[in-house]
């Protein structure tokens, strides 16, 4: 009989996946994300707590590549078609959303004594967001609304704008200063425009042909997925860019093909995003989260993020004609703190730029405004379905 020990790969992946399963419905009963569970599934168990499991090889791994997922993942929500048409509001909105946020963020840190590096990080981070709740107004009909396409299309800047600051920080703070940063953000839009010229025309013969079975056509996503975010890393950049810029070239495709679409989400979902959640909180201190410092940053960062978000629907709302309810339903699904957020976060903590306390300040942030902004989208998406 072979015996089985907690160094043993197998174990490792069963328990974590075994864990993942009861948190993930324990949690999404209450009406509580599941990621939240998952990153609470990983502080308990990981170095920081009961050190029950290692890091190694099989969180980190799955980890990892649960990261390059969500990213991905967050490329391929947007819809494209539906943001051209309304650029000007989602353009709006986003470049408010994202300026008012970052320069509060930004002072916050410079306030709780992060350095610079570090500083900007944190609103690189918090200025992006999440649309955590976009199932919901997504199932109510709602997703071509203006206001709806408004929200949606300012992800794609703040989230983009996110990622691009991350890589300027990262490149600054590391080279020998001057202009050293400008030479991988120049290669990655080269990178940019080559993968967007060339891989959507890929991905059409592709999936397009009879020949190809559903699994092939999902395992060749994987190989753009993978392939861009290796190049992305190798021209000095971050591999999290070449993921968001995969979900962005393969935009298009995806959405003309809900079945390939949903194939594709539920492997993540089942397989990667549940390890990167428990990997994300097994990098966590609790001993940072029993400091008063903590709980204050948090309070001051949902503070901001309630503050600017809700300055920018406001304004985007009056400068468009929007209602109220449609104001607060663009303000509700741009507080959700988590894909951008957390992957900034996490690269920052690995270059040691992002200390233990923030970390799990911003861990807390996200948690409530996941909260907050689930539960105030589902009340503004039904007033607007009901008042059509």
């Amino acid at each position: 009989m072979p015996e089985f020990s907690i160094d043993d790969v197998i174990f490792q992946f069963a328990a974590v996946i075994a864990a993942a399963l009861v948190v993930q419905l324990a949690f999404e009963r209450t009406r509580v994300p599941g990621l939240i569970g998952l990153i609470i599934l990983g502080m308990a168990i990981g170095p920081g707590g009961a050190a029950l499991l290692p890091q190694e090889p099989v969180v980190e791994l799955f980890g990892s590549i649960g990261l390059l997922y969500i990213m991905f993942i967050a490329g391929v929500e947007i819809d494209l078609d539906q943001v051209r048409e309304r650029k000007g509001e989602a353009g709006s909105f986003g470049a408010m959303a994202f300026v008012f946020t970052f320069v509060l963020a930004f002072g916050t840190g410079l306030l709780f004594g992060l350095d610079q590096w570090g500083a900007l990080l944190l609103g690189a981070a918090l200025s992006s967001h999440t649309l955590v709740a976009y199932p919901m107004v997504s199932k109510l009909g709602l997703a071509t609304r203006r206001p709806i396409v408004a929200a949606t299309g300012g992800t794609l800047l703040t989230d983009t704008t996110s990622l691009l600051v991350l890589v300027i920080v990262i490149n600054a703070a590391d080279g020998d200063g001057g202009w050293t940063w400008l030479v991988p953000v120049v290669s990655l839009v080269l990178l940019a425009i080559l993968a967007l010229s060339l891989v959507p025309r890929l991905a059409r013969a592709v999936f397009s042909s009879k020949l190809h079975t559903m699994p092939e056509k999902a395992l060749f996503l994987m190989v753009v997925l993978l392939a861009l975010s290796v190049l992305a890393e190798m021209i000095g950049t971050e591999d999290i860019l070449g993921a968001f810029l995969a979900g962005i070239c393969l935009n298009r495709a995806l959405h003309r093909r809900e079945e390939l679409k949903q194939h594709i989400e539920f492997v993540g979902r089942m397989l990667f995003l549940p390890f990167f959640f428990v990997d994300t909180g097994m990098r966590l201190a609790l001993d940072a989260l029993q400091e008063p410092s903590t709980w204050l940053l948090a309070l001051v960062l949902i503070v901001v993020i309630i503050l600017t978000k809700g300055l920018s629907a406001a304004a985007t709302a009056r400068l468009f004609g929007y209602s109220k309810i449609e104001g607060l339903a663009i303000a509700s699904l741009s507080f959700p703190q988590a894909a951008a957020t957390l992957a900034v976060v996490v690269i920052g903590m690995e270059l040691e730029l992002v200390d233990p306390a923030t970390a799990d300040a911003v861990i807390i942030v996200i948690f409530v405004t996941c909260l907050l902004g689930s539960l105030l989208t589902h009340y503004a998406a039904n007033r607007m379905a009901k008042t059509g």
